[in-house]
């Protein structure tokens, strides 16, 4: 668009209110009597009662120097989403309920907020820490110094986000702060200026203006989202949504054809959510017309996240990608009626309630991290009247066998409704960071579900920590092959960079039966010329079976072949044939082996707290080794064995019964 256009429109469209203000009570009694709603709203004014009696968790200048000092992201982070997360339920419940019950706690916490030197993450506000933090100024008196350089804040992900929730909630909140804290609503939006758009009107250049992944689309998202509430000078308002509107584009560009995201399910919510409310942030503030809806792009983009759904929160996830994810709904709301897609629109609609659910049951002081990410004020209000008008929740229909050729994974199910029979995730794909900078080695990975629960997984995203982007990123075992289900040959692991990655990569569905092959061993070999690393992994969408063999060719011969298989922490036994039987209340699932023996079965103690949030205190590995090496073929083949599977509510979801050894204390139950 050009700025003439945006003027054009910012004029015509005179004063802009996007959400009813707290003195609006019609609007907001009506949010509460909408029935999809209830459990929403009753979590929510749960949460904000929690919050009036805590304590505001503490950022102090100790905290903030740990990311250098040890490289500790944790602490810090899980105490500045937190504020944010109860300031914005705060907000929300006031506006629901118009009795000043939460005014002064919210002036606590906006002061507090106002009063952190940085509103940019520890992580991202020092040079040469993190792959998107660039064009930033190293610092001049000492290159360890755990502190960042006074006034050179970096305007990252959360830098943005503060600015956007602060102006929602002045915005929301403005009949009452105005006429009670007028100084409080001015200095919010002084600050809001000091922090983002005096950095975003200089001549400073951000990592994310390449467009090149999903700092782009939330980012600017928050700083347009910032900037209409603010800024009132329309000249002004026109130039910062046009230099915005430059990297949206360069982001739009960017994306596959297909739609497919390389970060994986967790990062694409981030993605799509954002970039379809920044093209309403457009249309509904400046007047125009970009005609997003009619882009078959576009239209992939957003239909992308229901192939990888599994059931309920789940999800395929490959690299930093995270099993369980929650979504944005009001967001994702929004693009799904742009497109006109019921099975994302059906998706949200699901998990507003399971969210909800988990809210209500869980006390505030109990909460992980991640549960902050979609619970800030951005998301909350669009939440409130973006998705009453979701059509009623229909049946979610998945197709059977989906081969996404950009990510080179194939995604296969048994029965196309989630959470029924077996399926199978595969990444061929490449080690390389410069293509994904989330990418671990996990070629030729592969996972397996049964009845909607994981079983053969991926442990996915770890706890960041300074060396999670660093030159040690791939020594950490989840990260490396050592933490995938790919084989060891001749005690070689994968290798990542520039090269290392799959090839000769087929798919091919005939009949009932879905079939990838790639050749993995340019991800183990620099040199891989008469080499072959060969995998081959079909699953029969008529019988429910997987079978994955691997042959082996070398110059100097196979010596010795290790394959690790990854489970839940489910009871393993054997049958009579010699075949492993994993059991679970979800199901009971046999797999076969040819030419391979069961070295060990280990109980994997896991002590990093992403991991342990999804998976629980511990994870089991199957350690599978050549019977006999010379014969460079090995074969394994996944089947259900007859078990129904427990009924479980909604509230419940599905659970793993887990049978422990003696030294862990006997059986015990784990959501």
């Amino acid at each position: 668009m050009t700025t003439e256009q945006l003027s054009g429109g910012l004029e015509r469209t005179g004063p802009w209110a996007p959400f009813p203000k707290i003195d609006d009570r019609a609007a907001w009694q009506a949010v509460r009597k909408v029935p999809r709603l209830a459990l929403s709203v009753d979590a929510i004014l749960n949460y904000a009662e929690q919050v009036m009696t805590a304590e505001i968790d503490q950022l102090s200048g100790t905290m903030y120097m740990e990311f250098m000092r040890s490289g500790n992201r944790l602490q810090y982070e899980q105490n500045y989403f937190r504020r944010r997360a109860e300031l914005s339920h705060l907000v929300m419940a006031e506006c629901l309920t118009a009795e000043s019950r939460y005014l002064d706690r919210i002036i606590d916490y906006i002061w507090a907020i106002l009063g952190e030197i940085y509103w940019c993450i520890p992580a991202h506000n020092f040079a040469g820490q993190h792959d998107m933090v660039m064009h930033k100024r190293p610092n001049p008196w000492h290159p360890d110094d755990p502190l960042p350089i006074p006034d050179d804040e970096y305007l990252d992900l959360f830098n943005c986000e503060t600015a956007a929730i602060l102006a929602e909630a002045c915005y929301l909140l403005g009949p009452v702060l105005q006429e009670q804290t007028p100084s409080l609503y001015h200095l919010v939006h002084r600050e809001i200026e000091r922090h983002t758009f005096a950095r975003l009107e200089s001549q400073v250049l951000f990592g994310w203006y390449h467009g090149k992944n999903n700092w782009t689309p939330w980012c600017a998202h928050n700083l347009l989202l910032a900037a209409t509430y603010v800024i009132d000078d329309h000249d002004r308002l026109v130039t910062l949504a046009s230099k915005l509107m430059v990297p949206m584009q360069r982001f739009f560009d960017n994306l596959e054809d297909s739609g497919s995201c390389i970060e994986g399910p967790s990062y694409w919510v981030v993605s799509a959510g954002r970039l379809a409310g920044f093209i309403e942030l457009v249309e509904s503030r400046f007047g125009v017309r970009l005609g997003f809806e009619h882009s078959d792009k576009f239209r992939a983009f957003g239909s992308h996240i229901a192939c990888l759904h599994i059931g309920e929160n789940q999800f395929v996830n490959f690299a930093d990608g995270a099993f369980k994810v929650d979504l944005d709904h009001g967001l994702l709301a929004h693009y799904a009626q742009m497109i006109g897609n019921e099975t994302l629109a059906g998706l949200v609609s699901e998990d507003i309630d399971r969210v909800a659910l988990r809210k209500l049951d869980r006390p505030v002081a109990e909460r992980h991290h991640n549960e902050y990410n979609r619970q800030t004020l951005v998301h909350l209000t669009r939440l409130m009247f973006w998705t009453p008008n979701l059509p009623n929740r229909a049946g979610i229909k998945h197709e059977c066998s989906v081969w996404l050729s950009d990510m080179e994974v194939l995604i296969a199910r048994e029965n196309e409704h989630p959470g029924k029979g077996l399926m199978l995730s595969v990444i061929a794909g490449t080690n390389d960071p410069k293509i994904n900078h989330h990418s671990h080695n996990d070629v030729g990975h592969f996972s397996v579900c049964l009845n909607g629960w994981p079983m053969i997984i991926d442990l996915g995203q770890g706890a960041y920590s300074k060396a999670t982007f660093g030159e040690a990123r791939y020594d950490m075992w989840h990260i490396s092959s050592e933490g995938h289900n790919v084989p060891r040959v001749n005690g070689i692991l994968q290798r990542p960079g520039a090269g290392a990655e799959a090839r000769e990569v087929t798919f091919r569905r005939e009949g009932t039966v879905s079939t990838l092959i790639l050749d993995a061993a340019p991800s183990y070999f620099a040199e891989a010329k008469g080499r072959q690393i060969l995998r081959q992994i079909a699953f029969d969408h008529g019988s429910g079976r997987i079978e994955i063999e691997d042959h082996i060719e070398l110059p100097e011969g196979l010596s010795s072949f290790e394959l690790p298989l990854h489970i839940v922490d489910c009871e393993v036994s054997s049958s009579p044939s010699g075949a492993l039987i994993l059991s679970s209340e979800a199901g009971q699932m046999e797999i076969g082996f040819s030419n391979l023996d069961v070295a060990c079965v280990e109980t994997i103690n896991l002590t990093d707290p992403r991991h342990s949030e999804v998976w629980g205190p511990r994870v089991k590995r199957i350690l599978l080794r050549a019977g006999n090496p010379v014969a460079d073929h090995f074969t394994q083949t996944i089947s259900i064995r007859a078990l129904p599977p427990r009924k479980t509510s909604a509230r419940e979801g599905p659970r793993c019964r887990i049978k422990l050894g003696s030294d862990a204390g006997g059986g015990r139950i784990v959501r």
